[in-house]
Formats: C-alpha cells, sequence, structure tokens
C-alpha cells in the first residue's frame, strides 16, 4: 500500500513540476530605437518655425509611434494592454506615412 501511495505521489508532483516557464528573453536596450525618437524630436524641434502643420503632425505621429513600439517592447503590460499599444503604435505610424506622401504631393505636383 505504501509504494502505491508513494508512486502515485510521484506521478502527481512530476506533474505539477514540469509545466515550468521558460524565462522570457531578455529585449535589448534598443539604442537605433532610441536614437530614432531622438532624432525626430530633435529635428521637430529644431524646425519647428520652417515646418507647416502637415510636416509637424508628420514628426508627432512618427515620434508617437516610435515611442509606443519602445513602451510596448520594455514596460510590462498585459496582453490586451500590449495588444493595445502596438496597434495604436501601427495607426500612427501609418498616418505619418499617409501625411509624408501628402507632403511630396503638394511640394512636386501641387
Amino acid at each position: 500500500m505504501a509504494k502505491q501511495y508513494k508512486k502515485l505521489q510521484k506521478k502527481l508532483y512530476s506533474q505539477k513540476e514540469q509545466p515550468k516557464k521558460k524565462p522570457e528573453p531578455k529585449v535589448g536596450k534598443d539604442y537605433m530605437l532610441l536614437i530614432l525618437i531622438a532624432f525626430t524630436i530633435f529635428v521637430g524641434i529644431a524646425g519647428w518655425s520652417q515646418l507647416d502643420i502637415m510636416n509637424r503632425s508628420m514628426y508627432v505621429l512618427l515620434t508617437g509611434s516610435l515611442s509606443l513600439t519602445y513602451i510596448r517592447r520594455h514596460a510590462k503590460l498585459s496582453e490586451t494592454m500590449q495588444v493595445i499599444v502596438e496597434r495604436t503604435s501601427l495607426v500612427f505610424l501609418g498616418c505619418a506615412v499617409i501625411l509624408f506622401f501628402v507632403v511630396l504631393y503638394r511640394q512636386f505636383f501641387g
């Protein structure tokens, strides 16, 4: 009886120990992303008086998208918040690209 009890315990405890979480790989510092954020902020501030409203909006949206990407990668967010931040970042980036093409069209064809 004791042998059967020990076998049962081994089966139960070995099953509980198996599903260990794999350690998440550490995310790098993302120096390139930080450099791009700093560069867009610098260009936005330095050229604020020379930029029209479309270019200002484009730089603000681009900086927002890059910042949200950095936040998503490094902040400890819940899964739903990660999805929201990622989608918001993509929307900001898409709007910035659309504004870029609008500015190009207005400058060269308009």
